[in-house]
């Protein structure tokens, strides 16, 4: 049987990678939200800094983050 949560970090990263291609940036580190919520964050151009994929999990979170192709650079840092 399937874990759940593993289901929602997989959702999460198909997300997260979505929004890569549509030229968004992904901050490199993890939010905690709440006591079991965490959140990937990044910059939209549109919407500015945005909570873009929450994780009940820090583990969770970080696996996402690790396993994306690429992480980018905010554009008003480069």
């Amino acid at each position: 049987m399937n874990d759940p949560s593993e289901s929602t970090t997989e959702s999460q990263l198909q997300f997260l990678q979505i929004l890569l291609e549509e030229n968004a940036s992904i901050a490199g580190d993890v939010l905690q939200v709440s006591e079991n919520l965490w959140a990937v964050h990044g910059f939209i151009p549109v919407d500015g800094d945005v909570l873009m994929a929450e994780f009940p999990s820090y583990d969770q979170a970080t696996d996402a983050l690790d396993r994306l192709p690429q992480r980018t650079l905010r554009r008003d840092e480069l």
